[in-house]
């Protein structure tokens, strides 16, 4: 609390005086705009000066983000001349950036730009997508990068029940190799024990790139990791050699990876589309379990939509899978490769799951850029739900934004359902968190939805324009980094709580359902008291201390403790 620097032995005019002014500068500071603002409003004239200038302020750097922001203003405010001035100069010079990213050959910051001013309908009439999009194909030809210009190539039918050759066999195998990471020695009670990571790996690439998972090769690239690393492929073809790799491209979110070695494949694999692979397909895995090269085993696909990511979903399979696996292709019968395994559960057997090839095929482009990969979002977590008169799921509902996100600065309202992205309708979570995969960081996308359900068969829909931002790994520091700790709880454990008495006692208005909260057994008008609030930001989750009376347990008193991950499938 702040208290006055006065004494009884100042003159009461002078005390008077003292405090006006030390309550001036006290206001002063709390009502100036500071430099780093999370939260975005246009309730007030203030608010919305603010806005105008980090328009401003971004307009020349990063123009695309100045002319979202300038879409905002104009969509949210009015009776500001220089709103509408500030949208037209940002446009005009996303145009430019277009232009200048065309003429050298940056074709993904083109086609970036382009469907920005394509989803604030303002296309350009120099230039269509296809044309950019083909230019783009066009480069990777000239760089000799087949896998990457064949990724729109339409997919031959392949059987369903047949297995697959003996010459489909061979080159599958041949085009698989052991990833062998060195982690040096591991000290236990005074024993040095070689430390080693084992996975698998496929050729995709004449030119030695092959495609893993994340964490086989983590280690190489994480920075937290401080310990020895060193990366080798072990080929069937003479598995006692150890030739060394370097990781160009990783995506610790959906557990990818491009590694390149410099030799010449024996095989490649083609990259197949498991968009309609169904339940009881047959498949086959290739890999190294336990470091024996070679391995074929097949077996079929158990279920789909398996939400183990923090985006999007996997295949769940029956093939069996072990230690060493981990990177290996699942193919079809025509050799296709249909998905990447990521986990096996060793002690359910066949209980094991693997990556849909749609995911590979959507980041490979980003992988050989090189460097961790960016996923998009709009900083909210939400919740898939059915539109009212109808049993079907219908949209995504918006639970909460991030101060200072992209959702929030494009005035998207909490309580919003969104029901369509750049005009093609989302249904569910899943499908909203897919589209976003598909756009790149920094691109503005045009967001159909509802602002407020209101029970009534007919709602009212309106567009909102989103730049979408890089997901952070792990939302929850984010949150807990921009929000007070009693917001950040509705994200991270379900609880939507409501202040009373002194600053730790709430009363719970609602839980989101499926969170913590609600699977611990809070409801609404529960009272809560947080004891104790620990965020470990390194590994990645939140420790709750509760003193509670819960409503389902008669109000009786109880110190409850909770955790929960600083990642979650609900965010987009």
């Amino acid at each position: 609390m702040w208290r006055s620097p006065m004494n009884k032995h100042f003159p009461a005019r002078m005390r008077s005086g003292v405090l006006i002014a030390a309550v001036s500068v006290l206001l002063q500071s709390c009502l100036s705009t500071p430099e780093k603002q999370y939260y975005v409003s246009y309730a007030d004239d203030r608010a919305i000066q603010y806005e105008i200038e980090k328009t401003r302020k971004v307009l020349s750097d990063h123009p695309v983000e100045a002319l979202a922001r300038a879409r905002a203003l104009v969509d949210n405010s009015s009776g500001y001349s220089d709103v509408e001035s500030l949208y037209s100069e940002a446009s005009r010079k996303v145009r430019s950036e277009l232009d200048l990213a065309v003429e050298s050959g940056r074709w993904s910051d083109a086609i970036r730009y382009y469907r920005s001013l394509a989803a604030l309908g303002m296309k350009s009439d120099a230039w269509t997508e296809s044309q950019l999009i083909n230019g783009r194909n066009q480069s990777w030809k000239n760089e000799g990068n087949r896998t990457l210009s064949e990724l729109d190539a339409p997919l031959a039918s392949t059987p369903e029940d047949d297995a697959p050759s003996s010459e489909v066999v061979s080159r599958m195998i041949k085009g698989t190799v052991t990833v062998w990471v060195d982690q040096g020695l591991k000290i236990e009670s005074g024993v040095g024990y070689a430390n080693r990571v084992i996975g698998s790996a496929f050729y995709i690439d004449q030119r030695g790139y092959l495609i893993t998972n994340y964490h086989v090769i983590s280690s190489e690239v994480d920075p937290s990791y401080e310990g020895y690393s060193r990366l080798y492929v072990k080929t069937p073809q003479d598995p006692d050699l150890r030739i060394p790799a370097r990781v160009i491209g990783w995506d610790p979110v959906l557990d990818l990876a491009l590694l390149k070695v410099e030799i010449e494949p024996p095989a490649i694999f083609s990259l197949g589309s498991s968009a309609g692979l169904k339940t009881g397909h047959r498949i086959y895995a290739i890999g190294s379990p336990a470091g024996l090269e070679q391995t074929l085993t097949s077996g079929i696909v158990s279920a789909l939509n398996r939400r183990l990511l923090s985006l999007g979903s996997v295949l769940q399979i029956d093939a069996p899978i072990n230690q060493g696996n981990s990177g290996g292709p699942i193919v079809d019968e025509a050799g296709l490769v249909q998905a990447v395994v990521f986990a096996g559960i060793e002690t359910y057997e066949g209980l094991n799951f693997a990556i849909p090839v749609e995911y590979l095929r959507v980041i490979l482009p980003v992988l050989y850029e090189g460097g961790k990969v960016s996923h998009s979002w709009f900083g909210v977590y939400g919740k898939s739900i059915a539109l009212p008169g109808t049993s079907a799921p219908g949209g995504v509902s918006v639970v909460y934004s991030v101060p200072g996100s992209p959702a929030e600065i494009a005035g998207i309202p909490q309580g919003a359902v969104v029901t369509a992205l750049n005009g093609q309708p989302v249904k569910n979570l899943e499908e909203l968190q897919y589209a976003l995969i598909r756009e790149r960081p920094g691109t503005i996308v045009r967001v159909t939805g509802i602002p407020a359900l209101t029970g009534e068969l007919e709602q009212e829909y309106r567009d909102w324009f989103v730049m979408v931002d890089k997901r952070p790994e792990r939302p929850g520091s984010l949150i807990f980094e921009r929000d007070i700790e009693s917001r950040a709880l509705l994200p991270i454990m379900g609880l939507d709580l409501e202040r009373v008495g002194n600053s730790k006692k709430y009363m719970v208005r609602s839980v989101v359902r499926g969170s913590v909260a609600d699977e611990s057994g809070f409801s609404e008008q529960d009272v809560v008291e947080i004891r104790n609030l620990d965020v470990q930001h390194k590994d990645g989750y939140v420790a709750l201390q509760l003193y509670t009376k819960r409503r389902k347990s008669g109000y009786l008193d109880a110190f409850i403790g909770l955790s929960a991950s600083l990642d979650s499938p609900s965010y987009f």
